[in-house]
């Protein structure tokens, strides 16, 4: 009684209808016990109590008891929802006939862009295609008095995803066209939507080519030139160091022409910007005379390279690793002209006579063969 007295006289009136702990009702009655048994009346009594409260044994673990009943119970939970799904429904049951889930439609204005690998994708309603530059010219200036970002968007070859935006793109496919070719000057002023295979092709007829291109000619010339597209060997620079002059469309200013002479600063910013300072329209390329090239493919190593990679720079026009991935093995390839190509010398796997045996036996057949039908003597049978 003096325990729930005490308890009830706390300041929440309704703590004193919940029941303690057995714990804590222990430990209430030991100090309360302790304290009495300081008087003197009654110690032995009050010693006796003492003693068995204290050796009393200890409460059954109520965790592990609830994680094994717990455990029985899904146990049997699993067997029954394995029992349900195993037993042979008729095919007309109601949990037999699952609707497919099913992708909401995209909207028709909605074009979906990806990059040549696939490994990026973007959703846009705003993807333009000029077919001029006065055509671009006004998209970029709507843009801006609407102060909406447009990304120019090449061919897509590049692995990450810089010119795909959801505000907003412009594709050049349609400005394709080479307008100039200079035989003299040995260049060509093409506008930036022309794929590299198409100029390649066209500068073919005037004994022309690029000074270096990628083994993947996909790529507009615009695109290429932005983004630095690499350059090969020691001596061979980016596409972007082949360019004379350019017209770049701006938001602002319109058409702003750009050439080593006029702005060589702005020029030289321009020439690799990304997209950042305007939209490449038109461009003036260096060519070089046509010419061939002998290609050597072979597989090498890690530290082949290394010990290998200034020697081969040096010597070769152009060169090439391509890495296997998860393997040690690098495809080296090596480009040059034919005046400086050498063919490497191999060892022969067999010897002279070895080598003409499989044409002496074959050769010794065809003579036996040729011999037995000539032995063959024809009858002829006449008739009186």
């Amino acid at each position: 009684g003096g325990l729930s007295r005490r308890h009830s006289s706390g300041r929440d009136s309704t703590a004193a209808a919940l029941p303690l702990p057995l714990p804590t009702m222990r430990h209430l009655l030991l100090s309360r016990l302790l304290r009495r048994a300081s008087s003197p009346s009654q110690p032995h009594h009050n010693l006796q109590l003492i003693r068995a409260l204290s050796s009393s044994s200890p409460l059954p673990a109520s965790d592990t008891d609830l994680r094994k009943y717990a455990g029985y119970a899904l146990l049997v939970l699993g067997c029954g929802a394995a029992t349900y799904y195993s037993f042979p429904f008729p095919p007309d049951a109601l949990h037999k006939k699952a609707v497919p889930f099913k992708y909401a439609p995209l909207p028709d204005d909605l074009h979906t862009v990806s990059n040549w690998s696939g490994t990026h994708e973007v959703h846009t309603r705003v993807l333009l295609q000029p077919d001029s530059i006065p055509a671009l010219e006004d998209a970029l200036a709507t843009a801006h008095r609407e102060r909406r970002r447009l990304r120019p968007l090449g061919s897509g070859l590049s692995p990450n995803g810089l010119g795909l935006s959801r505000a907003g793109m412009v594709n050049l496919a349609l400005m394709d066209k080479v307008l100039d070719v200079d035989v003299k000057k040995k260049t060509v002023t093409v506008q930036a939507g022309i794929r590299v295979a198409e100029l390649v092709d066209a500068l073919r007829e005037h004994g022309l080519t690029l000074q270096n291109f990628a083994s993947i000619r996909e790529q507009q010339v615009g695109g290429i030139i932005q983004v630095g597209a690499h350059g090969t060997g020691a001596k061979l620079p980016p596409i972007d160091e082949q360019v004379i002059s350019m017209k770049l469309v701006t938001p602002a200013k319109g058409t702003i022409e750009l050439s080593r002479e006029k702005d060589p600063d702005l020029f030289y910013l321009a020439r690799c910007g990304l997209g950042g300072l305007g939209v490449v329209a038109e461009v003036t390329l260096q060519c070089v005379e046509r010419h061939q090239l002998v290609e050597h493919t072979f597989v090498s190593n890690a530290d082949e390279i290394k010990i290998n990679h200034q020697k081969w720079l040096s010597e070769n026009k152009h060169i090439k690793y391509l890495w296997i991935p998860y393997t040690d093995t690098v495809v080296v390839v090596q480009c040059n002209p034919p005046s400086r190509w050498k063919a490497p010398k191999l060892a022969s796997k067999y010897g002279k006579d070895e080598a003409l045996q499989h044409v002496r036996d074959l050769y010794r057949e065809s003579l036996k063969k040729y011999r037995c039908f000539s032995e063959l003597k024809p009858t002829v049978k006449t008739q009186r």
